[in-house]
């Protein structure tokens, strides 16, 4: 069995979607399918849930109604039944009733907006689905709040893993039983809690719900099919001459994910290194190409991969003369980001005083003003962090002399080097970032690169 997952933009319409087809039928295993919903379908349904909450149910109303001619309108072109049809028309109005309800009585909640949150995967494993029988192939919608399950949390939830693990390969089991059943559709990001309440993975889930899949079910592959070539040596938004990474191992893939690579949601990885499953990134809209395979080792290593980067960063440094010979300190530190469910990407010390990295948010002030209790505390805004990432690279010599060498005039604040054998990360003002990247890049990755590893694209 294989679990492929189709991105927003490559289900993002009726032509995208029998590409989706086209790309399913040459496949000669048992196939789940997992698809996220039409592209920019979940940015309209966060608008729908902030329009009632504002109380502006005219524009709530306009929403819904989009989304319902969008969705007609790409089944009807798909040829999909009339009894589709009328679930498209079905969750629609029940998700308009469920909108009235709660201006009424003012319960925007988060276990409310999964509900909202859900309905674009619903919709489009529904129409999806049935555009697979009206191909000619036989295929079975599987909701996925009937496979994956999560704590009683409703967005962003964290998975039961074993039940999950448990219901999944039987319900997968059962189906591919059936006779003539070849391809199971089932809406990637969307889940249960274990008291059956809609709930969700967190934008980029429909990774995780595939890789979930996969891992249950013990898939030959788990293949993920995006936008782009394949995993680059950077962001091609900023740096030109972008290559193409044939392979990389899982380590490698979730550094890349971590700090900033938008083609893998983070949590993708780790089921599949669980049951050392591979994964192939390839791109829906180019499907002859090779694309790039993620497998637990590679034996391409000691030189760096890519060169990722994430932006609106925060550094916090946290300082105080009572740090130094004593203990406990830091976890004091630690324990205010906890309480605050904030994470801390990089770190570095000193005997008095620690240089944290953190995302912004809402939660950050509430945090600072803690910290300030019991040390003196510094804010710098606007910083970015890049990570030059590949297997090894911390044991090989001259790899940091090269990088910190490529990068003359640039001003660094803090670097993480040693932690990990996989990443140099360093912190540089927001502004510099696009000249400090392609520096690296320029540096790591010119045309006579190895091309047992790298490909330049449209070489292809």
């Amino acid at each position: 069995m294989v679990v492929k997952k189709f991105g927003g933009t490559s289900v993002k319409d009726d032509i995208a979607i029998l590409r989706v087809i086209d790309i399913c039928k040459s496949e000669k295993l048992n196939s789940v399918v997992v698809v996220s919903a039409f592209s920019g379908v979940t940015n309209s349904l966060v608008e729908l849930f902030e329009s009632a909450k504002a109380n502006n149910t005219t524009r709530a109303s306009t929403i819904i109604e989009e989304l319902r001619s969008r969705h007609i309108m790409t089944a009807q072109k798909l040829k999909c039944s009339e009894e589709t049809i009328e679930l498209i028309n079905t969750t629609l109005t029940q998700l308009h009733l469920i909108l009235d309800a709660l201006v009424i009585i003012r319960e925007f909640t988060q276990r409310s907006n999964a509900v909202f949150l859900a309905t674009g995967e619903i919709l489009s494993s529904l129409i999806i689905a049935d555009a697979f029988f009206q191909s000619g192939i036989i295929a079975k919608h599987i909701d996925s709040r009937e496979l994956i399950y999560t704590e009683e949390k409703f967005v962003d939830a964290e998975v039961d893993i074993l039940k999950t693990r448990e219901i999944t390969q039987k319900q997968i089991s059962k189906a591919f039983s059936q006779s003539n059943i070849k391809i199971c559709v089932c809406g990637g990001f969307i889940a249960s809690t274990l008291s059956g309440q809609t709930s969700t993975l967190g934008r980029g889930g429909s990774d995780y719900t595939a890789a979930l899949i996969a891992e249950a079910c013990k898939a030959e592959r788990l293949e993920i099919w995006t936008d782009v070539d394949g995993i680059l040596t950077s962001d091609p938004r900023k740096v030109p001459n972008t290559k193409l990474i044939k392979e990389i191992s899982y380590d490698e893939a979730a550094e890349l994910a971590f700090y900033g690579a938008k083609v893998l949601h983070p949590k993708t990885i780790y089921p599949a290194v669980e049951a050392e499953i591979p994964v192939f990134v390839l791109n829906s809209f180019n499907p002859k190409n090779t694309g790039t395979k993620i497998i637990p080792h590679t034996i391409w290593k000691n030189r760096i991969k890519a060169i990722a980067f994430r932006e609106n960063v925060t550094v916090i440094n946290v300082s105080s003369s009572r740090m130094l010979g004593t203990y406990g300190f830091l976890a004091n530190v630690f324990d205010v980001f906890k309480k605050h469910q904030i994470p801390i990407d990089l770190v570095a010390t000193s005997e008095v005083s620690i240089s944290m990295t953190v995302d912004n948010g809402p939660l950050l002030d509430a945090a600072i003003k803690e910290l300030e209790k019991f040390s003196n505390v510094e804010i710098f805004l606007e910083k970015a962090i890049i990570s030059a990432v590949g297997d090894g690279i911390r044991n090989e010599s001259g790899i940091a002399a090269r990088f910190f060498g490529a990068l003359t005039g640039i001003n660094i604040s803090m670097i993480s080097f040693g932690a990990s054998e996989v990443n140099l990360s360093i912190i540089v003002d927001s502004v510099d970032i696009k000249k400090a990247v392609n520096m690296l890049h320029t540096e790591f990755f010119t045309d006579d690169i190895d091309n047992e590893i790298f490909v330049n694209l449209g070489q292809q």
